[in-house]
């Protein structure tokens, strides 16, 4: 499966003057578009301001197509050596846009390093800075080779080296990743699973050598000794404890009816008995509750 790589492209002044409307919506089927700031600021400069008639007429025509266009600023710059001014020699305010551009595309390919980052200049000399400084995903093309790209989708020799060395650095990558890596997961994966088992197992050992010291120290009841007690206690009827209850009460009732009786019949049942005048006369109520009263002290 080949790799793809986005494209991004960033823009100098040069090529926006040099193209019109039409042309620069066709630059989006190439890649995602880009303005540098500096660029931006310097359109808005022109606008109503350039002596240059044919700076002024872009600058309003960009203005109206920047709205819906999709396009993007730029506020990225980078620093390297081979982007530095010339020392000893004044440059003109184009070349330093130019230089900026150039150092813009430059941060922009350190930002994105899975991305082709591609500076469209007509300036020849910022495109031999560019390829001086032999960044991977970062190269230059004229104008004119962006207008070829985006009617016919011929890309210049320098955007295709540039997209065929980024996918063999990516493969190689990937590879080398996958080797190196893959082996050393399944080391750490075995040694994990083993010092967890080892540790699994003396958990066990030192929970079981726990619970037998604990019913060792507390004289834990034996699984018979505890049987016996639960059958003992269920052999006992649930129905006794009302019984002797219900029986208990019964008895009071019992009691307290004898002794009602021998407090008020007495007197009556004395009518029926012999009278006999050599013994004292006592009563068969008195001898009754005489009877009763010896039975209940001797309980």
């Amino acid at each position: 499966m080949e790799l793809t790589i986005p494209v991004r492209l960033i823009f100098d002044i040069s090529t926006l003057s040099a193209t019109t409307t039409r042309e620069w919506l066709g630059f989006s089927r190439s890649g995602e578009c880009y303005l540098p700031h500096v660029v931006y600021e310097e359109i808005r400069f022109l606008y109503d301001r350039s002596p240059d008639p044919d700076l002024e007429r872009v600058a309003r025509e960009f203005h109206r197509f920047y709205a819906n266009s999709g396009w993007k600023i730029s506020d990225v710059v980078g620093h390297h050596p081979g982007l530095k001014a010339s020392s000893g020699h004044g440059l003109t305010k184009r070349a330093r846009v130019a230089l900026a551009v150039a150092r813009c595309a430059y941060g922009e390919a350190q930002q994105n390093p899975r991305q082709l980052v591609v500076l469209v200049t007509s300036d020849r000399s910022i495109l031999q800075r560019i390829y001086d400084l032999q960044i991977p995903n970062l190269t230059g093309i004229a104008s004119a080779g962006l207008l070829q790209w985006s009617r016919n989708g011929e890309r210049p020799v320098a955007v295709t080296q540039k997209l065929q060395q980024l996918r063999d650095l990516g493969n190689s990558l990937s590879g080398f990743t996958a080797q190196a890596h893959h082996p050393t997961t399944q080391t750490r994966s075995v040694g994990t699973a083993r010092k967890h088992t080892t540790i699994q197992r003396r958990s066990t050992t030192q929970i079981q050598s726990n619970h037998t010291r604990i019913q060792r120290n507390t004289g834990a009841i034996s699984p018979k000794r505890r049987s016996k007690v639960t059958r003992h206690v269920e052999t006992v009827p649930q129905w006794l404890p009302q019984f002797m209850s219900i029986f208990s009460a019964f008895a009071a009732l019992a009691v307290a009816g004898g002794i009602i009786w021998l407090m008020f019949f007495t007197s009556y049942l004395d009518r029926f008995l012999p009278k006999d005048d050599t013994t004292p006369a006592v009563s068969f109520g008195d001898t009754i509750f005489t009877i009763w009263s010896s039975e209940f002290i001797d309980l």
